[in-house]
């Protein structure tokens, strides 16, 4: 499951905006939904058992947005886990991090992934690889694929046979489109990019015969800050399929949120 993932601040708009292309060997795949008092988010899928499990993308009541990508199997827990955990007990970027090292500090491993969390004002990317990390700190600007950039793990990725070079031609592409992002709607063009042709290496990941991984679900947390309230809104658009193929829908998420609202929100995803 390679996936793409990043987030972008437009300080102009006071939005912050996370995203995510998940990909995948199946077109058949269905979310799973999951929505509590304090946190949604969509439940991730265990790379080495293949069930369910943690969190693939979500969004806290504090305005806390995490989503991930898987790098490499191992028999570790998965990162999936981690990140539902710091949706559930963190306030921001800071406190997930440091909640992470703690975990690891303890002798917590995880499997190999990238973390792209974002709040109001900063946004980071927490790099794992079992009992290792790393950390990249941006207040505009994230991206991730399916290799690590700040740990050195490339030579076992390669070792192992796996696609590092169209991971990093879409870390590139990403790069390229992401810095001219200025509204909303520029995340959505961004997943839907084909740079220089469908295919592993674009954005929207178009599977071949030799890699059938193609993007199969789309995501974008939009999250104001102008609410006089103090409270972020909250707006989950989704696509199901290709994003180049598919319309995104909108789901608003209220926190807290009651059973009524849970209701809603799940009736909204399975309609389209």
């Amino acid at each position: 499951m390679p996936s793409f993932a990043g987030a972008a601040i437009l300080p102009k708009l006071n939005k912050t905006l996370l995203f995510k292309n998940r990909d995948m060997m199946t077109q058949n795949h269905r979310d799973e939904i999951f929505y509590d008092v304090d946190c949604f988010g969509i439940r991730g899928i265990n790379n080495a058992t293949g069930g369910p499990e943690g969190l693939a993308i979500g969004v806290n009541r504090q305005g806390l947005a995490i989503a991930n990508t898987h790098v490499r199997n191992t028999p570790d827990p998965s990162y999936y886990k981690l990140t539902e955990q710091l949706l559930m007990f963190a306030k921001d970027a800071e406190d997930s991090l440091a909640m992470t090292a703690d975990q690891l500090k303890m002798g917590k491993s995880y499997q190999w992934g990238n973390l792209v969390l974002a709040d109001n004002d900063s946004m980071l990317v927490i790099e794992l690889a079992g009992s290792e990390h790393s950390i990249e700190w941006s207040e505009r600007r994230v991206l991730r694929t399916g290799h690590h950039i700040m740990l050195d793990t490339e030579a076992t990725l390669r070792e192992e046979g796996l696609d590092y070079d169209s991971s990093v031609e879409r870390v590139e592409r990403g790069y390229d489109l992401i810095r001219q992002i200025s509204r909303v709607q520029d995340v959505f063009s961004l997943l839907k990019d084909h740079g220089k042709g469908e295919g592993k290496s674009s954005l929207c990941r178009h599977g071949d015969i030799d890699d059938h991984y193609s993007t199969v679900m789309s995501y974008v947390i939009e999250i104001d800050h102008t609410q006089e309230s103090g409270r972020p809104k909250i707006v989950f658009h989704f696509a199901k399929g290709k994003p180049c193929q598919a319309i995104y829908t909108a789901i608003p998420i209220v926190f807290p949120a009651d059973e009524e609202m849970v209701k809603r929100a799940t009736q909204i995803y399975h309609s389209t």
